[in-house]
């Protein structure tokens, strides 16, 4: 079943952080997902100072998937949260196929903070 692009925001849209449920449709099934989207600054913020020297990239961190429902937590590099960025993640989601438990890291290396990077 193809997503249409709905979801419900638990919590507020245009900040660094917020928490969205949709169903999506993963190893040939539909599930319920809870996502928590952040920013790639907000995630750099949480790590140590010897992880942010190494620099970090984008990802998506898929937990179980039991009873209907899956969790997961995608970092993406952009200012805020917002619908656009929710809406193209809601997609992304839908449409990756091979989809599973574990963390996927795409995209180049970001080194925040460091001259010439977001």
């Amino acid at each position: 079943m193809p997503n249409d692009g709905h979801y419900e925001a638990l919590e507020p849209l245009g900040g660094q952080t917020t928490l969205v449920r949709f169903t999506g449709a993963v190893q040939g099934r539909n599930i319920v997902w809870n996502v928590r989207l952040i920013t790639l600054a907000h995630h750099y913020q949480t790590l140590s100072s010897c992880e942010r020297r190494k620099g970090v990239r984008q990802f998506i961190a898929v937990g179980p998937i039991a009873n209907g429902v899956g969790s997961a937590t995608i970092a993406l590099n952009l200012s805020c949260i917002d619908e656009p960025a929710v809406l193209k993640t809601v997609i992304m989601v839908c449409q990756w196929k091979r989809l599973g438990p574990g963390r996927h890291e795409y995209g180049e290396t970001h080194r925040l903070g460091v001259s010439g990077s977001p």
